[in-house]
């Protein structure tokens, strides 16, 4: 299998205390990378943290993982993509209080940047304020409508698995926080879970998965990310009407 890189996804709130808590967490558990929605603040003097152009999405890489400093290769409102060991890796976060045309828009600029990237491996992991079947929402709005289209017309899979949700408030709880893999990435991740146990000093769970440097199988592949384990009636692909999106190529990566 040859190397493997640990995974967090979160969102940090704004809180100081989650933050320090990730650091923490990052350490304690041998986190390589940590993608983190609105966090406190991002270091500009620290090389193991690259966040987007205005603050609300960070890239973080543990101090003493076996891994070259981040190299950045683009961001913008919202979004930050980093190369790391071969993988392109993009954080990104959309707040709710934003318009539907503003969303189509931001993900028109990351389709754009997806395109540039070519067949590179990209994982692309954040707190997009969505809600969607596909992973594991009760029901899609019109934002989980336009995610799960994009995913389609960019080629990217989706990595979520059960139906645990990602953010749990005293109202009520959600399913907003998503990870996508193009098909070259997708192959070397396993264990995809939502973490109901573990203390974030933040609303939002922590989400965890593992990357390989070399592909798995196919069966240890989906066993690893634990699909035996899902429950009846889980969402495992994209809804129905979703298809209308698909071309012959995308169809072919999907069944390969």
């Amino acid at each position: 299998m040859g190397c493997v890189h640990r995974f967090l996804q979160c969102n940090l709130n704004h809180s100081a205390r989650a933050q320090d808590l990730l650091v923490h967490t990052m350490a304690e558990w041998s986190i390589d990378v940590a993608v983190a929605a609105e966090p406190y603040f991002v270091p500009t003097d620290q090389d193991c943290w690259i966040g987007d152009v205005d603050g609300s999405v960070a890239i973080v890489l543990r101090h003493s993982a076996a891994l070259p400093p981040l190299d950045m290769v683009a961001r913008g409102p919202g979004y930050v993509a980093a190369r790391i060991d071969g993988t392109v890796v993009i954080g990104a976060y959309f707040s709710p209080n934003r318009s539907l045309a503003e969303f189509e828009r931001f993900l028109g600029g990351l389709e754009a940047l997806l395109h540039r990237l070519g067949s590179r491996p990209v994982i692309v992991a954040g707190d997009f304020n969505a809600k969607c079947t596909a992973w594991g929402s009760p029901r899609t709005d019109a934002r989980g409508e336009a995610l799960s289209e994009w995913a389609i017309a960019t080629g990217l899979c989706l990595l979520n698995r059960g139906t645990v949700a990602t953010c749990v408030r005293w109202n009520g709880q959600s399913h907003v926080d998503v990870t996508f893999a193009s098909p070259s990435a997708v192959r070397r991740t396993r264990g995809w879970r939502v973490l109901e146990g573990a203390e974030t000093l933040s609303d939002h769970r922590y989400v965890r998965f593992e990357l390989s440097a070399s592909s798995l199988s196919s069966s240890s592949a989906a066993g690893a990310r634990g699909e035996e384990e899902l429950p009846q009636g889980a969402p495992r692909s994209f809804p129905r009407w979703a298809l209308k999106r698909m071309n012959k190529e995308l169809l072919m990566e999907a069944a390969a």
